[in-house]
């Protein structure tokens, strides 16, 4: 019903609520309610101060691990286009909550690099296939695979500056914010 990232496995399901009256949030919309509100965030049909109920003061984005967007404006003009910047929001919060997770699509290929590279530093299993092991070939892997990271490490700190602190680039790195600025300040 909320919005899902792809990478994510449970932890993180992003919702549009209405803030009422007093500040107070309203209840997350239930699978009925976006049925009336032809299968969007109801919050515009069901805060929007018709029929007796009240209109909403704002919006937020909010999410299943507790966390909360800043408030904004509830526009009742254009609903899609204020869910956007919430949904923009919340996937910001999710970004810099999975950081340091590696996706698992990647981490699989590395398991089977890793696998494959170990496997040409290991003896040949008999005189007859000496051809198995290859540590000069896993060495020239290793170089290339740590040009290759050094490489998609630097552009994923530059577009990564375009919309995150130099604080959440030093998270995803593991690493003090100084460290990082130092590191890449002159690769921007």
């Amino acid at each position: 019903m909320g919005w899902l990232h792809r990478d994510d496995e449970s932890k993180h399901e992003g919702f549009v609520v209405a803030v009422l009256p007093g500040g107070i949030d309203a209840p997350r919309d239930s699978w009925e309610d976006s049925e009336k509100a032809d299968g969007g965030w109801a919050w515009s049909v069901k805060y929007n101060g018709t029929n007796g109920q009240p209109r909403a003061e704002g919006i937020r984005a909010t999410c299943y691990c507790g966390w909360q967007g800043s408030r904004t404006r509830a526009d009742f003009t254009d609903p899609e286009a204020a869910e956007e910047v919430l949904r923009r929001q919340w996937f910001h919060h999710v970004e810099l909550s999975m950081a340091r997770t590696i996706p698992a699509r990647i981490q699989s290929l590395i398991d089977e690099l890793e696998e494959a590279v170990l496997g040409m530093t290991a003896p040949a299993s008999s005189p007859e296939n000496l051809d198995e092991a290859r540590p000069l070939a896993a060495i020239n892997t290793a170089s290339v695979v740590r040009d290759l990271a050094q490489r998609w490490q630097e552009t994923a700190v530059r577009t990564a500056k375009a919309d995150y602190t130099w604080e959440a680039v030093a998270l995803a790195l593991g690493t003090s914010k100084q460290s990082a600025h130092e590191r890449f300040r002159n690769s921007l």
